[in-house]
C-alpha cells in the first residue's frame, strides 16, 4: 500500500480504516523512498484496535537491463537505520530532479514551483511527478494526472528528466544489510509478460528472475492488483524451483482511476498451472 507520503492519496490512518473494513490479515506499507509515514501508521493501528499484522516497507527503484524497476523492502523494525541513511541520499537526488523537472515545466509556460509540491502541514512527504501532475490538474486545465503524465511527465516527454537509477545489487544489499528481504515488484509492469503466448516468453522472464536472484534479491511479486490471472500465472510458474519468496500486493495508492484498489479477504490468488 501507498500513503500521502509517497504518492498515495490516503493518509495511514484512513489506510488502517480501509484495511479493517476489508478485513485484511496482514498489509504492509511500502512508500516510495520513504518510511516516514509508518510511526503514524503504528500509531493508528493501536489507536484502532486493528487486528491485521502490519510489514513496515519502502519501495525503492533500481536498474536492470537498461530499465527502471522497483524493489520493495519489507522489514521487522519500523525505522531500520541502514535503510534510512539510505533513503536521505535518494530523497536528495529526488529534489534535485523535482526542480529540474520544474525547471522545464516552467520554459513551457507552467508556473508551478517548488512550494506547490510541498505540504502546508510540514510533514516529511516525498513528492515528484505525481504531485506535479495534481497540480497541473488543478492549475493547468489537464483533465487527469494520466494525462498530464501523458503529455509533459512520462519518458520521452518534454519535461521529463531522468533519476540516477542504482543497480539491483546495490538495492537488494541495503535492504538486506538493514534486516529487510528484498522482493521484486510488479514484474508484468515491466513489459516482460507481453507475450505469453511466446513459448520463449517464459524461459527469458525465467531468466531474468534467476539474475534477479543472483543479485540479492528474495522474492517475487507473483500476485499483482493490476496483473491479469495470465501474467500471474507466467510469473508465478517462472519463479518456480527458483527458491524465491512469492508475495502478493494490491498496490493501492487510493485512486483506482490509476492503480488496483485495496484487497479484500475475499481477494483470490491464483496458483501456477500444474506440469
Amino acid at each position: 500500500l501507498h500513503s500521502h507520503y509517497s504518492d498515495g492519496a490516503q493518509s495511514p490512518r484512513d489506510l488502517v480504516l480501509e484495511v479493517m473494513a476489508n478485513r485484511l490479515k496482514a498489509f504492509a506499507l511500502t512508500d516510495h523512498d520513504s518510511m516516514a509515514g509508518i510511526p503514524a501508521l503504528r500509531s493508528a493501528l493501536n489507536e484502532l484496535g486493528a487486528g491485521a499484522r502490519f510489514v513496515p516497507g519502502v519501495e525503492c527503484s533500481a536498474r536492470f537491463e537498461e530499465q527502471e524497476i522497483h524493489i520493495l523492502g519489507y522489514f521487522t523494525e519500523d525505522q531500520p537505520p541502514a535503510m534510512l541513511d539510505y533513503l536521505k541520499k535518494v530523497v536528495l537526488e529526488r529534489q534535485e530532479r523535482n526542480l529540474k523537472m520544474i525547471k522545464r515545466l516552467n520554459q513551457l509556460g507552467y508556473a508551478i514551483r517548488a512550494g506547490d509540491l510541498a505540504e502546508a502541514d510540514g510533514e516529511k512527504r516525498i513528492h515528484g511527478r505525481v504531485h506535479m501532475a495534481l497540480w497541473l490538474v488543478e492549475h493547468a486545465g489537464f483533465p487527469s494526472i494520466a494525462d498530464a503524465f501523458g503529455e509533459l511527465l512520462n519518458e520521452g516527454r518534454p519535461a521529463f528528466i531522468p533519476r540516477k537509477r542504482r543497480k539491483v545489487e546495490e538495492v537488494a544489499t541495503v535492504i538486506r544489510k538493514a534486516g529487510g528481504v528484498a522482493v521484486l515488484a510488479h514484474p508484468q509492469q515491466y513489459g516482460w509478460c507481453a507475450l505469453p503466448s511466446d513459448p520463449d516468453a517464459g524461459r527469458l522472464l525465467h531468466h531474468r528472475f534467476c539474475s534477479i536472484r543472483d543479485q540479492g534479491v528474495q522474492g517475487i511479486e507473483c500476485f499483482h492488483g493490476q496483473a491479469t490471472p495470465q501474467e500471474s500465472r507466467m510469473i508465478r510458474a517462472a519463479a518456480s524451483g527458483l527458491d524465491m519468496i512469492c508475495t502478493a500486493g494490491s498496490d493501492s495508492h487510493g485512486r483506482e482511476d490509476q492503480h488496483a484498489s485495496m484487497y479484500r479477504l475475499e481477494s483470490v490468488f491464483l496458483s501456477a498451472p500444474s506440469s
